[in-house]
C-alpha cells in the first residue's frame, strides 16, 4: 500500500500514513492530535510487514 511520510509540526513526531491514489491526504499526529502536519507524499514506497495474508499462508490446510 502507498504511504506518505508525515512530520507533525507541533512536536516533531515522524510517522507514515496510508494513502490511497487521489485521496485528499489530511493527517493527524498520532501522539498529540494535532493537525498541522507537513506530508509529503512519496508513491514509490509501500508499507510492508507481516500482516494478515502472511499469517493466513502459515495456517496449515485441512485434509484435501
Amino acid at each position: 500500500m502507498p504511504t506518505t511520510e508525515c512530520r507533525c509540526d507541533h512536536c516533531g513526531h515522524t510517522f507514515h500514513q496510508l494513502t490511497f491514489s487521489d485521496d485528499p491526504i489530511d493527517p493527524v499526529c498520532p501522539r498529540c492530535r494535532q493537525k498541522k502536519v507537513a506530508a509529503k507524499k512519496e508513491p514509490d514506497r509501500f508499507m510492508s510487514g507481516s500482516g494478515m495474508g502472511s499469517r493466513l499462508a502459515g495456517i496449515p490446510k485441512g485434509p484435501s
